[in-house]
This record gives C-alpha cells, sequence and structure tokens, in this order.
C-alpha cells in the first residue's frame, strides 16, 4: 500500500466488538457493540462501524486502511469482514495480533516515549496469554511471553475459572476481587496456583479453565471447599482472597523480572488483568515502577482503539507523536435539541417504551452541576448523563448514578432501589485531585477510577459508603481541565457538605451495558428507584 494512510478503522470482531476511526493520527470517534445493540459483551462491529461512519459523514471508500483483530488460534491472513460485499479492497485490510493491540491501546496512548509494556489477558491469538514488550517511539518490540500451547493455562484464565466456581459469568472478575477483601488468604498458604518457567513467566496449575477445573484442583490437593455454585458466595471469602493473592504474587513476579532486565521504571498496561484494580496498586507499592499508565478500555473494548493506533504507528511507521490519554470520553454527544425532543416522545407514549413506569416531568435548569450537588446533599439518588460517554467500562462522571458518601446506609439503599448488586461489592468515589490527599493515603492521578487506596483512619466512618471492608476505596480523581462539569458538580457539593466527593456508580441496569443514549438514560431512570435524572440541562422527575 503506498500513498498517505490518514483515515484508519480499528474494528474487533470478537467478543467486546466495537470500532474506532483515526483520522491523521487522532481519533475521532469511537463506539462499542454493547452500547449500541444493550447487550453486554456482544460480538462484532457492523453496528459500531456505521455509528462511526455516520457520526463523522465519512464514506467506506474514503477510508484508507482497516484493521481487524480478534482472538482466534491464527489470525487469517485474507480476512476482510466482507467489506469487499461492498466494494471495499481487501488490500487495503490488514490484521492485528491480538496481544500487539492491547500493547498498542496501552504505551501510543501513554505519555512515555519508552516503556515496559504488560498484556495480561484471558486469550490471545495462538494461545497468548501474557505478553511483555518494550514501547520505543512508534515501535513495540516482544521481549517475553507465556510459553504454554494452551490458553487455559494463563493467569487470567485461572481467575476465571474461579469466578464461574463461584457461580457467576467468567468475565465478572470485579465480583471475585470485590469478594477477597473480606477472605484469609493464609487458609491456602500451603498451596501454589501457578508454577514458575524458566523463563520467569507463570502457567496455573488447574487441569482445565471451568468451575470442574477448580474443584478438581482442590480434591487433588485434598482441600475440604465449599461445592461450587453456593447461593452464599461468602462462604469463598478465603478462595477468593488467596486467589487475588496468587494473582498479585505472579503479576509482580512479571513485572520485577522484566524491569530489573531492562532498567525501565515507567510500565504501560492493557489486557483484562489491567482492571484488577487491588493488583495495580500492588505494583506501585511492591516494584520498582515509577509510573504506571493502564488504557482505560484496557479489555477487549479497546482492541479498536489499539487497532488502529497499530495501522496509524506500526504498519505506516508515522513519527510517534505524544498524546497523553487524559480524558476517556467520546468527543460526540447530544444537543439539548435531541434530548428534548426525545423527552417530549417518551413521555407522550411512555406506557409502550417504558411499561407499568411512573409518568414523568422534566424542566430545563440553568446549572445543572449546583442543581445535582444539592440534591445529592439532600440524601437524593441521581441519573447523571452529560456530554459524550466513557470509552472505558468505568463510570467516570458523564454516565454516571451519583449519591452521597456519608450515610451509612446509603450503599443498601442505592443496592435495594437501584443497582441490585451482590452486598460485599463495593462503590467508588470521585474526589476532586487537590483534595485527594485529604481523605486517602495517596496523593496519585487516578482519573480513570483504576486503583484501589487506603481510606485516612479519621474518615471511615465519615464516608463509610465508599469504604469497603478492608478500609480502602476505588478512586476518581477528577480535575477542572479534563472533567469541567463533573468538577463544578463536586465543587458545589462541597460548599455545601465540606465533603469534596461523592459516591459514583455506572449508571446501567443489572446485566445491562452502561447507557448510551438519552433514551437508554430515561429508560433505565424510569426503571429504577433513582429520584433524580439530570440529562444534559434538563432535570426529569417522576410523578407520584
Amino acid at each position: 500500500m503506498t500513498g498517505k494512510i490518514g483515515k484508519i478503522l480499528g474494528l474487533n470482531k470478537g467478543h467486546d466488538g466495537g470500532c474506532t476511526l483515526l483520522i491523521d493520527g487522532e481519533i475521532a470517534v469511537n463506539m462499542s457493540e454493547e452500547r449500541l445493540t444493550r447487550v453486554k459483551y456482544a460480538y462484532g462491529w457492523i453496528n459500531s462501524l456505521k455509528y462511526c461512519l455516520e457520526k463523522t459523514k465519512t464514506r467506506l471508500d474514503e477510508v484508507d486502511l482497516v484493521v481487524f483483530s480478534d482472538y482466534s488460534d491464527k489470525i487469517r491472513g485474507d480476512y476482510d469482514g466482507r467489506l469487499s460485499y461492498f466494494g471495499f479492497p481487501k488490500k487495503r485490510c490488514i490484521r492485528a495480533d491480538h496481544h500487539i493491540s492491547h500493547a498498542c491501546s496501552a504505551f501510543f496512548t501513554s505519555p512515555f516515549d519508552r516503556s515496559l509494556v504488560l498484556v495480561i489477558d484471558g486469550r490471545g491469538n495462538n494461545n497468548n496469554t501474557e505478553s511483555v514488550y518494550i514501547g520505543e517511539g512508534n515501535s513495540i518490540t516482544k521481549v517475553g511471553g507465556n510459553p504454554v500451547a494452551n490458553y487455559e493455562k494463563g493467569i487470567v484464565a485461572a481467575y476465571q475459572a474461579f469466578t464461574s466456581y463461584f457461580g457467576w459469568h467468567q468475565n465478572e472478575a470485579g465480583k471475585t476481587m470485590g469478594l477477597s477483601s473480606y477472605g484469609n488468604p493464609n487458609k491456602f498458604s500451603n498451596l501454589s496456583l501457578f508454577t514458575e518457567t524458566k523463563e520467569g513467566m507463570f502457567y496455573n496449575n488447574l487441569e482445565y479453565h471451568t468451575a470442574d477445573g477448580v474443584g478438581e484442583y482442590f480434591k487433588r490437593h485434598k482441600v475440604i471447599v465449599p461445592k461450587k455454585f453456593s447461593s452464599q458466595v461468602l462462604v469463598y471469602k478465603d478462595m477468593a482472597a488467596w486467589l487475588q493473592a496468587e494473582f498479585e504474587r505472579v503479576v509482580i513476579g512479571i513485572i520485577n523480572k522484566f524491569q530489573k532486565e531492562t532498567g525501565l521504571k515507567n510500565l504501560c498496561m492493557a489486557g483484562g488483568g489491567a482492571l484488577n484494580t487491588v493488583c495495580n496498586t500492588k505494583i506501585l507499592e511492591k516494584t520498582n515502577i515509577e509510573k504506571i499508565h493502564i488504557f482505560p478500555a484496557a479489555g477487549d473494548p479497546g482492541q479498536s482503539v489499539g487497532n488502529a493506533l497499530y495501522g496509524y504507528y506500526i504498519f505506516a511507521k508515522n513519527e510517534r507523536r505524544i498524546r497523553v490519554w487524559k480524558q476517556d470520553y467520546r468527543k460526540d454527544s447530544f444537543s439539548e435539541n435531541e434530548i428534548q425532543k426525545m423527552l417530549k416522545r417518551i413521555s407522550e407514549v411512555r406506557d409502550l417504551v417504558i411499561p407499568k413506569s411512573l409518568p414523568f416531568r422534566y424542566r430545563t435548569i440553568d446549572n445543572p452541576a449546583k442543581i445535582g450537588a444539592k440534591l445529592i446533599s439532600q440524601g437524593k439518588i441521581i441519573g447523571w448523563f452529560q456530554e459524550g460517554s466513557e470509552i472505558g467500562p468505568r463510570a467516570l462522571g458523564h454516565r454516571s448514578i451519583l449519591c452521597d458518601a456519608r450515610p451509612e446506609n446509603m450503599k443498601d439503599i442505592l443496592n435495594n432501589r437501584v443497582k441490585h448488586r451482590e452486598v460485599f461489592r463495593p462503590f467508588a468515589a470521585s474526589v476532586l485531585r487537590e483534595k485527594i490527599s485529604d481523605y486517602f493515603e495517596t496523593d496519585m492521578d487516578s482519573p480513570f477510577m483504576l486503583f484501589v487506596v487506603p481510606v485516612k483512619t479519621e474518615f471511615k466512618m465519615k464516608i463509610p459508603a465508599v469504604t469497603h471492608v478492608d478500609g480502602t476505596c476505588r478512586v476518581q480523581t477528577v480535575t477542572k481541565t479534563d472533567n469541567g462539569t463533573y468538577y463544578d458538580l463536586i465543587s458545589a457539593y462541597y460548599k455545601l457538605t465540606g465533603v469534596a466527593l461523592i459516591l459514583n456508580t455506572s449508571y446501567n441496569l443489572a446485566g445491562e451495558p452502561i447507557v448510551e443514549t438519552p433514551t437508554d438514560a430515561l429508560r433505565c431512570f424510569l426503571s429504577t428507584k433513582m429520584d433524580y435524572l439530570i440529562l444534559g440541562n434538563f432535570l426529569v422527575e417522576k410523578i407520584k
């Protein structure tokens, strides 16, 4: 392929599919398939491709390069996603290795010119599970990886198997991580879940990565554990704690090995394993890594971004332009006119769109942040929908459900009325960046909610709704520059209460993706017992 490559499409055809359009090295638009289909972990890219092309008024024949990825055993060299049926030339289609794509998403969005890059994933191409690279300039070079021939022997595969044993979908590893804080890892200290290879990598000691594989492992070691799929999940707390400790041990072991060999003190991470926020904090505590960048869409929703960046830097060999990923929000948003039309339309046919829901009224407001802060300070639970949605899996103040972190029973109220989550799962806090050290034992930046930090002793009882059983909190730092409206809301709340943080959880119904459109937001609001919805510059409330 010759000539300038200006428009690049990144497409992920596996689970958590999606599309990213890169124009002249900048992400013009990105969309996850699940946000449009409303099916969690949705495969493919058809809907998101259409979305990206329409949003940018781009025709398919104007695209210079399409980069695909998946997680199959082998990458088919002739795969073109059937775009040739629409007249798109096969010669403009290339494939990126799954782990290279993850590495690109992490390194090329980082502030580092040179860095260690760790991809820790459930499964990549050719059964890759963990890969280590050095990113430098516009290149990424592999320096290590898991040598096993079966992805089921990987680190994340073991975490998935235990998650299945506890009765959840294997992709719900965050539940297992939350449960681990309740347990004692020393109950199984005589066992080792992972074995180190001569290359300094690790493989798990399960015969197969399923719930039955976990049961067989303990039976083989003559250790009695609770049976799988118990409805009383707290019986698994010690197993979860041991699993988390083992996960941390091997991830830190890999990083220490390659950090020592390379001397690099910057680290980039991606892959589903990089969403383990407890482990991420331990990396900074127990290694010589000084700075860490984790791509917010670390799992496979970030593949389309990685693919587009692969095309721009590695395939087209463009000079590296460091663009620090400070904001995890899509640029496209909904206008006030679009929101108002939706509210009017649904108010007229509400029973057909959302059966059995209460009628609602809405009005325009001049200062959403100030009104939102006042409602939260009064103990109200609000839906908060502003500007473009978050790209990663965390709600960061654009598609959030917000409430007061001070009442001891707020966590239970939120669970009973809205979220319907397991009682052991913690809720996160959004805090003004300049105030983080007032409440937590840290002064770090955490804009994407990817680290867990200790709550200061004097505040554990003052913000109990976001303080986990082990005295920690998953925290998001908020700045005026990067998240202005949300910063204004927390600042207004701070003026009212003297507390510079609020409880923030994702805006979605249980089992659904985060809301994407105003219609999604209204449907979720009317289907739950949230008190108010602030939708752009509109305040929505139910008529009881």
